[in-house]
Parts: structure tokens; sequence; C-alpha cells
């Protein structure tokens, strides 16, 4: 009788010491003690992440001598993933559905070329969070070697001048017709790589690009070059479902450790990107004195 009311009180001990190690445990990591979303992607052992390959190089496109997609976008996405020991599950989907596809969970985050801020407008407004930032961009003027005349938008009054449509380059341009009278003889389309073959070939006197695209295009097409000074610089950051605040707080940690020890920047570098990052600011940290010699009002509103 005795060795049982030990064993009884040994097992009563155990068992609250169980529990309050249990009720406890759970808080124990603050990561996990918002929600649940990283730890089910821990779970599933795969971050699945909405891309759109159309957007092309150097941003995340397909690689048809790799079979696979490329770009500095998925560098990014897989040091991200390394660094959380998952894998990297990019899900190819139109630009315009991806946030539709994000808020129904098709997929943990987006990383394809969106800007900060962005998406807090309209029926997107307060639905999600971004990350820290990967990448400052801006629209950046690329012409023709043999078209050193232009070096700037004032340089392109009466120009024929090429955007991809509802881009940050076609505000740019809009904006600027509207305060100056249809200035400049835009044209407008989704093609890109036409826009390319009409620059090239004289139909165009410059194009208003996205600066990795602008690069990526010097680097493909030597009698191009960039010309002018970075216009409205943004930030590029990763868009998160609003209440997935632990996922968040795990790929903002990734982003700072690779800040922190020069992955980023070798990853910039790899693609031509970082000389800009040294000096150019986001269209927040600009003074509205300088904003206002492109447009009176932010284009990405």
């Amino acid at each position: 009788m005795k060795y049982i009311q030990k064993f009884t009180c040994w097992a009563v001990y155990v068992g609250i010491s169980f529990s309050i190690i249990t009720n406890i445990a759970p808080f124990s990591d603050p990561t996990y003690a918002e929600d649940s979303s990283l730890g089910i992607v821990m779970r599933r052992g795969h971050l699945r992440v909405g891309i759109d390959a159309a957007i092309g190089g150097p941003y995340m496109f397909w690689n048809a001598q790799t079979q696979f997609y490329d770009g500095f976008e998925l560098e990014i996405l897989q040091e991200i993933a390394a660094r959380l020991n998952i894998e990297p599950r990019p899900i190819n989907i139109p630009w315009t559905t991806q946030p539709e596809n994000l808020s129904s969970r098709q997929v943990d985050l987006l990383l394809s070329a969106r800007e900060e801020g962005a998406l807090e407008n309209g029926d997107t407004k307060g639905k999600f969070i971004e990350s820290l930032p990967y990448y400052r961009s801006a629209q950046r003027l690329l012409i023709r070697s043999d078209g050193t005349q232009v070096k700037s938008l004032r340089d392109m009054i009466g120009k024929r001048v090429g955007v991809v449509a509802n881009s940050g380059g076609a505000a740019i341009a809009e904006t600027y017709n509207k305060n100056r009278g249809n200035a400049i003889r835009l044209f407008s389309s989704r093609d890109l790589d036409r826009m390319i073959i009409q620059l090239r070939d004289r139909q165009l006197d410059a194009m208003i690009l996205d600066e990795p695209v602008a690069v990526w295009q010097v680097r493909n097409n030597p009698n191009f070059i960039i010309v002018g000074e970075p216009l409205i610089p943004i930030r590029l950051v990763a868009i998160i479902n609003k209440d997935d605040v632990s996922l968040k707080k795990a790929i903002d940690k990734a982003l700072t450790e690779m800040i922190q020890d020069g992955k980023l920047e070798q990853i910039l570098k790899r693609w031509n990107l970082w000389e800009s990052q040294k000096t150019l600011k986001s269209a927040k940290d600009l003074p509205a004195s300088v904003l206002a010699i492109i447009t009176p009002y932010s284009v990405y509103r």
C-alpha cells in the first residue's frame, strides 16, 4: 500500500509537471505565439510563392536551358527558404490575380516585383502586410547608344517613347503629358519584346522601364544604354496575408541576415543590380520638392 501511495504521488507530480511544461512550451518561442502561419509552412516543408514568369528578366523568368525559373527574385526566394530549412516552391500566377490567390491561401506569399504600398488601396486595402524591402527600384530611360541627345524627360518632348501599360514608367509619362499638353508621343503596350524591337529599329526614340528591366536589356543588347537620373525610386517587398505575422517575421529575419552577411549584395551583383542600391532612396524618403519635378502627386497611388 505504501508503494501504491508513493507511485500515485509520483504520477500526480509528473502529471502536474508535464501539464505545466506543455502549457508553457507553446509560448516559449514568440515566433509561434502570434499565429500558426509559420508552423504550417514548416510542417508542410515548402514555401508556396506566387510569381509571374511573364514579367521577364531579370525578376523571374523561364530559363529554356535549365527548364526552370530564373532571375534575381528566384535567388532571393531560394536563399530565404534555405535559411528556413524548407523547400521553395514558386507557383506561376498572372500578376493581376495574385492578390486573390494569396487571400484565398493558395500561396503563402507573393514575391513578384511588388512595390511597397501598392496594395494599400481599393479592394486589397488592409488585407496584406509587407516584408522588409529586398530591392530599391526606379524608372530609367533606355535609348539606343546613338541617341545621346535624350538625357532626361525634358529631352523627350516630341519624341516617340514606349512604356509598358500600367507600369510606373507609363504613370510618369502620362502625368508628364497631362501637365505639359501631351508633349511626349507616347506608345503604351504590354508587349515588351515588341517595343524593344521597335526601339532597336528606330520606330521608338526611347523607353521608360523599371531599372532591373532596363539593366537586363542593356546586358542583352549592347547597342542600348541607360541615361538620366533614376525616376521615382521605390522599394520592392514580399506580400503576406495580414494575419500571418509569424511568417512575416521569419521572412524579415532571413532578409535581415542576408543583408548583414552580404548574401543579398552577392545576389544583386550577379544580376548587375547592386550599384544603385548604395545611393538610391525610396520615394517615401524624397522631399516633396524633388517629387514635384516629375509629378505633383505620387504616380503609384
